[in-house]
């Protein structure tokens, strides 16, 4: 009879955490927002290689190898000091994750409107932003694509 009991209460307690286990993740999800439909810019992953340069009073700046690659593999990285930025996504692609601003925060560098690494607009110079040689004002909000050529200026 001890051993049915334990048995029970042991079957009781497994009961309990699953059910528990199984609110809290539906809390969680319940929590998250909502994805709206043109946020979405894969379903199945995406492998793009746009290329960015930054100049500065006229010299180019390189671009490191191995941004967002060590201990946590980013899907936007770099593997070569070249400045092709890799967007190698798995699954789901949200537009956020292709911005320009994306890669920099990666990077741990500053990248707005109104300023590249420390420089910022003032007498000194202004930040300027191409894409494929069409002035761009989107700067850090810009959604990268395959083959693109962004150019950051600051002169």
């Amino acid at each position: 009879m001890k051993k049915a009991h334990k048995l029970a209460i042991q079957y009781t307690l497994i009961a309990l955490l699953l059910i528990g286990g199984g609110w809290l993740l539906w809390r969680y999800i319940a929590s998250l927002p909502e994805i709206k439909a043109e946020d979405i810019i894969s379903r199945s992953g995406l492998h793009w290689h746009p290329e960015l340069v930054i100049s500065i009073r006229g010299e180019r700046r390189t671009i490191p190898a191995d941004i967002g690659l060590g201990a946590v593999h980013e899907p936007t990285h770099t593997h070569a000091e070249d400045g092709v930025v890799h967007l190698e996504y798995a699954g789901l692609v949200l537009r956020e994750n292709t911005r320009l601003g994306e890669f920099f925060r990666i990077w741990g560098k500053t990248f707005t409107k109104d300023c590249v690494f420390e420089y910022c607009n003032g007498p000194e110079g202004r930040v300027t932003m191409t894409v494929n040689g069409i002035p761009n004002e989107e700067y850090g909000d810009y959604e990268m694509k395959d083959g693109d050529k962004v150019e950051i200026r600051y002169e």
